[in-house]
């Protein structure tokens, strides 16, 4: 399948039970402003872009955005509870409420707003599901996704914190498993 818009994708996602699976399982959570994000969702277009089989990412990285209850041992429950209850995932929930602290950034105030501000453009993208409606989330765009660009976000394209971006490329091995993958400082 050729990805080329944002049809394509969702076309993409209802074809794959795993992820469809995955959301379902999200919205039964029920938790504010969620979304699944990250290499969940730009993982699956680059195997399509590529041809490669689907590989399911380490982690589903299921986000949401709650200021009344930012502690760290809430996300580990919800981590531990999904596990449980849908073990077909190795879920990784995290409030985006808190995520600012870990890179010294000023405090979010929404999900969209912490997605944004993940390392790499392509992977500032997210997924879910409503009643059956996929809803989708393109932080910076649709361009590097489709495109198979892996660039720092402008907040990592500091000179103090570029490094970030270039470690999570050598040791994530991108261009090994996408091997189109351009890798773009700036």
């Amino acid at each position: 399948m050729k990805i080329e818009s944002v049809k394509d994708i969702e076309k993409l996602v209802r074809s794959d039970e795993w992820m469809m699976k995955c959301l379902r399982a999200a919205e039964d959570l029920n938790l504010p402003d969620w979304w699944i994000g990250a290499g969940f969702l730009r993982n699956r277009v680059w195997d399509e872009i590529e041809g490669n089989e689907s590989t399911k990412p380490t982690d589903v990285d299921l986000v949401y955005f709650d200021s009344n209850d930012s502690s760290k041992e809430t996300d580990e429950h919800y981590d531990e509870a999904m596990i449980a209850k849908y073990p077909f995932a190795n879920w990784e929930v995290r409030n985006q409420a808190r995520m600012h602290a870990k890179n010294g950034f000023e405090p979010y105030n929404s999900t969209a707003e912490g997605i944004s501000n993940w390392v790499e453009t392509a992977t500032c993208v997210a997924v879910r599901i409503k009643n059956e409606k996929l809803d989708f989330l393109f932080c910076h765009g649709l361009d590097d996704l489709i495109d198979l660009i892996a660039r720092p976000t402008p907040r990592f394209q500091a000179k103090e914190l570029i490094g970030i971006f270039k470690k999570r490329v050598k040791n994530k091995k991108w261009q090994e498993k996408w091997p189109r993958l351009k890798i773009e400082l700036f």
